[in-house]
């Protein structure tokens, strides 16, 4: 019997055991004893900003459905290009006539034919405009006539014929038409997707930013309460010895019922944020997820960055904005469409043709005729003799022409033609109108930047302010220079100041996402790519 089993498990043994007198464990097992990531930590669900953003755009079923839109416009495309492809045709088919013969000469006078019918053809539209056909028909024909030379008779055709627009409906790009537009549509479709993920990403950047907001100013509640109760302890001390009115007592409680109600319309407002930055990330609020409470993990801290350059924020702006980009491919649409239709105000004009091979065969019969004798049609022979006389080039049919056409007036091409000319007006005058819209939009958020950093300066002076101005009054009060009332009002500047300041930070965070949008650098930011740019780039 083998003892290596023994000496591994006493080796393992002795590995676990050195390693506890060592104060470590094994890796194994100090990934269990390893403080759990922040998204699972407890009852709370820690999440930073690109934690937030990633899973809004995984999870958000307005952007789900958009992507919907830019799939089916996809298909647009192809629908548009089957336009020129091109038919098979194929014909297998058996008739039977019996008529009677009205001629005197008829023999019989009741004809019977029967068919056997044979045919393929390839027929396509080309992108200039024109079109063609080539089909290919054979024929096996038997019949009662006395007179039929060949019976059974065997008759094949080859036939090309083509039409091509000289005037209307001429050229490439008016026939590609429809392409053009769908790709046009698919770009717009990918413009607004875009648009859809900046105004999703900049609204849960948000509502996240609130979040952080209302815990933060919590905190800062919080204080206030316990500023509040500490006072109305040394207030109720001050007043069993005698050195304050009992009534102050009254205003110490009052003021501290006050801060408590005020630290639960805080607490009311924290679940408020937490419920829409739950609804942004589509978490079910009975899950385990939706259950918890979210506890942000970045904090609203100034990052500095370079100088906004006023001029190249809009340059930057009117080049990315996808709503700005989809109106422009509009307008391209509409310009194809003026073109299209000025096209069709011409004439028609084809320029027709076709050239075909034909051939005969089949059993022949000998026929009496009239003074004596009988004649033999020379074409007697199997149904591979009537492909050869086909393809010997001596049996042969031909046409070639012009035909023209024009309605009198012309009125519908006219007015089409006008209302795609308007339309295409239309359309610049709202391009140049939304222009002027960003232009202002960005003007505003560079300048709302400016403001928010100047707020948290002034906010930051005011708070220190408040706190010296506390606390200067506190060391009055101790020594009877002060009364409880002016504490407690310094306490409440101290807290609208240290509100204030929180505030700035994030409306500076928020004026910052704001440009970011204005500018349609959010993606950018985020580093978030559209799948056709990462093909692009592949």
């Amino acid at each position: 019997m083998s003892h290596k089993p023994l000496v591994a498990v006493f080796l393992i043994f002795s590995l676990c055991l050195l390693c506890l007198m060592m104060g470590s464990v094994p890796a194994s097992s100090a990934k269990e004893l390893e403080s759990p990531s922040p998204a699972s930590r407890g009852d709370e669900l820690g999440l930073s900003l690109r934690q937030v953003v990633e899973t809004t755009l995984k999870n958000n079923v307005a952007i789900a459905v958009q992507e919907f839109n830019v799939k089916i416009r996809e298909q647009d495309i192809t629908d548009r290009k089957s336009e020129f492809d091109p038919t098979i045709n194929l014909e297998l088919s058996t008739k039977e006539r019996t008529n009677q013969v009205s001629s005197a000469f008829a023999v019989p006078d009741k004809a019977r034919n029967r068919d056997y019918v044979v045919g393929f053809s390839l027929n396509q539209k080309v992108i200039t405009g024109g079109d063609y056909d080539l089909s290919f028909n054979s024929n096996r024909n038997q019949t009662n006539s006395a007179f039929a030379g060949l019976n059974p008779q065997y008759s094949s055709e080859l036939l090309f014929s083509a039409t091509q627009p000289l005037l209307k409906n001429f050229g490439i790009d008016n026939n590609k038409r429809n392409i053009y537009i769908a790709s046009n549509d698919l770009d717009i479709s990918d413009f607004e997707f875009e648009s859809r993920v900046i105004d999703t990403i900049t609204e849960v950047e948000n509502v996240y930013w609130e979040l952080v907001f209302s815990i933060e100013d919590l905190n800062v509640k919080r204080k206030s309460l316990k500023r509040a109760q500490d006072l109305e302890k040394r207030v109720r001390a001050q007043v069993e010895v005698g050195t304050v009115a009992p009534l102050d007592i009254l205003q110490a409680q009052s003021e501290v019922a006050s801060r408590e109600e005020l630290l639960l319309q805080a607490e009311d407002l924290i679940q408020d944020n937490e419920d829409n930055l739950k609804n942004e990330l589509n978490i079910d609020f009975n899950s385990l997820a939706g259950r918890k409470k979210i506890q942000p993990v970045d904090k609203p801290m100034i990052q500095p960055g370079k100088d906004i350059v006023l001029d190249e924020a809009i340059k930057k702006a009117l080049a990315s904005r996808p709503d700005f980009l989809a109106r422009k491919t509009k307008l391209t649409n509409d310009h194809i469409l003026v073109k299209y239709n000025e096209n069709q105000v011409y004439p028609t004009l084809d320029l027709f043709g076709s050239l075909g091979l034909n051939g005969i065969s089949g059993d022949a019969v000998a026929i009496s005729r009239f003074g004596g004798g009988t004649v033999q049609s020379p074409f007697g022979g199997g149904y591979d003799k009537s492909l050869s006389s086909l393809g010997s080039r001596s049996y042969y049919q031909w046409e070639v022409g012009l035909k023209m056409s024009y309605p009198l007036g012309n009125r519908s091409a006219k007015s089409r033609l006008t209302a795609s000319r308007l339309q295409a007006a239309q359309t610049l005058l709202d391009i140049k109108d939304l222009e002027k819209t960003i232009v202002v939009e960005v003007r505003e958020a560079v300048r709302q930047i400016k403001t928010e950093a100047k707020r948290i300066q002034a906010t930051s002076l005011a708070r220190k302010l408040a706190e010296k101005k506390l606390d200067a009054e506190e060391k009055k009060f101790e020594v009877g220079m002060s009364t409880s009332f002016n504490v407690l009002e310094f306490q409440e500047d101290l807290v609208e100041e240290q509100s204030n300041e929180i505030r700035a930070l994030i409306d500076y965070r928020k004026s910052r996402i704001r440009l970011r949008q204005v500018m349609a650098t959010t993606m950018e930011k985020h580093n978030i790519q559209m799948s056709k740019d990462i093909d692009n780039d592949s």
